[in-house]
């Protein structure tokens, strides 16, 4: 029979929030095994994007790592001398909780690993404000604004104030702007939702910013929305995302129609031409659009990096919130990782990751750890020297491999023309420092 005993390591992480780990067994805690400490550490931050959960990567020796706090960032680096977290539980948990807010990478725990903890008083964190007061200027700026837009990225999806944003746009009738780390914040066809924008130079003018008197920017990762790409266009107020519920309730204004800007209009007439295509090699938009029909109903599609990246936070319409990750830097592995851990969390959920080939050495190990745990990670794989699939082939292809026992690979080449086609709209790709064929 398992000890089922609280140790004291164990009460100090479930205080400080840890809700799963990754890497090298820690005492009675759950802990997914995975001796490779730059995978378990991969795995800790995909399951933060998947999920919500605060996972940690236990290196071995009590190093614990954290991955990063803002959705789009890669796992950092533990660091030469990480700091010690001892025997007294106060000091324990704030150390524990910054490493899980993201203020330092990595701690070591000293703690005897064994050590009962039934009988330690553990002190909790104070819980963060979840309605913080609106500064009296924020709430005039927007009363004098004639034509506001928001501006929002993936703090307001990692804070949990989706609900919040949904209220500000709906008492305000506001259109609103997501970068692709916010992807399904607004159903595709809602009347807020104006474009996802970042990923092209153009994007942020040509989504509506170069013509608002004001842009309410929340929860933006400068990866993605780098300041000089859009600040300037337009006046700015910054609200943090646990505030736009806050801001609904003292502001707001009588519905109006909500005008598409020209980037949206340009960038859906490309998509649905693709929509169109019927011949070999089929337009990357008609691949994103399998992706849709194979994952509908709960699914994940994660890309990494790079033209299939681009293309599917350019071009994959999100129904809801969690469907698309798509990281904002470069991080090897990291698609097949979101995959692996949705499928940990819910064996019969449809995932897909999909990447530019060569397959790199990181989805390799993520995929043959998941054949060690029993889950298939199936994967699209993009590249100019791989088979031309007709639509109906590839559909059929990507519902067989979601489907599958075991990991299943798919090879695509995709036609591409069609991304010189949105360079004529939105400018040269610009993500992740450009993609090959992307006018950069």
């Amino acid at each position: 029979m398992t000890d089922r005993t609280p140790t004291l390591a164990g009460r100090l992480l479930g205080a400080a929030g840890v809700e799963a780990v990754y890497g090298r067994p820690l005492d009675r805690l759950p802990v997914v095994p995975v001796d490779d400490g730059e995978l378990a550490a991969l795995l800790a931050c995909a399951r933060r994007r998947v999920t919500g959960a605060r996972a940690v990567a236990h290196l071995g020796g009590g190093l614990l790592v954290a991955p990063p706090v803002r959705a789009g960032a890669a796992p950092r680096a533990a660091g030469d001398d990480p700091p010690v977290v001892g025997d007294d539980p106060d000091a324990a948990v704030g150390a524990l909780a910054r490493l899980v807010a993201g203020e330092v990478a990595a701690v070591r725990l000293a703690v005897d690993p064994g050590a009962p903890g039934a009988g330690v008083a553990v002190p909790r964190p104070a819980p963060p404000d979840r309605w913080p007061e609106v500064p009296d200027a924020v709430v005039e700026r927007l009363r004098a604004a004639a034509a506001p837009v928001v501006l929002a990225g993936p703090g307001v999806v990692d804070e949990g104030a989706v609900a919040g944003l949904h209220a500000l746009a709906a008492a305000g009738s506001l259109g609103v702007l997501n970068t692709w780390g916010a992807k399904g914040v607004f159903h595709w066809r809602s009347r807020h939702h104006l474009a996802t924008v970042g990923l092209q130079a153009e994007d942020f003018a040509r989504g509506g910013l170069a013509d608002a008197d004001l842009v309410v920017a929340t929860g933006l990762d400068p990866a993605e929305a780098p300041g000089e790409r859009w600040r300037g266009l337009a006046p700015v107020v910054e609200v943090p995302p646990a505030a736009l519920d806050p801001l609904a309730e003292r502001w707001g204004r009588a519905p109006a129609p909500i005008a598409l800007p020209p980037l949206r209009e340009g960038l859906a007439a490309v998509t649905q031409e693709g929509w169109a295509a019927t011949a070999a090699p089929i337009p990357p938009s008609l691949a994103t659009l399998h992706h849709a029909r194979v994952l509908a109903g709960g699914g994940l599609l994660a890309a990494d990096a790079g033209v299939a990246g681009y293309w599917v936070a350019r071009t994959f319409g999100t129904t809801e919130l969690g469907a698309v990750q798509v990281p904002s830097l470069r991080t090897p592995g990291l698609a097949a990782a979101c995959a692996l851990v949705a499928r940990l969390a819910r064996p019969a959920r449809p995932v897909l990751a999909v990447i530019d080939g060569p397959v790199d050495g990181a989805t390799r190990a993520v995929v043959e750890l998941g054949v060690s745990l029993g889950v298939a990670v199936p994967l699209e794989v993009w590249s100019p020297d791989g088979p031309a699939l007709g639509p109906e082939e590839h559909e059929r292809r990507l519902a067989e491999a979601v489907a599958a026992p075991v990991p299943v690979e798919v090879g695509l080449a995709v036609d591409g023309r069609q991304l010189a086609r949105m360079v004529e709209v939105a400018g040269p790709v610009v993500a992740w420092g450009g993609v090959p064929g992307g006018g950069g």
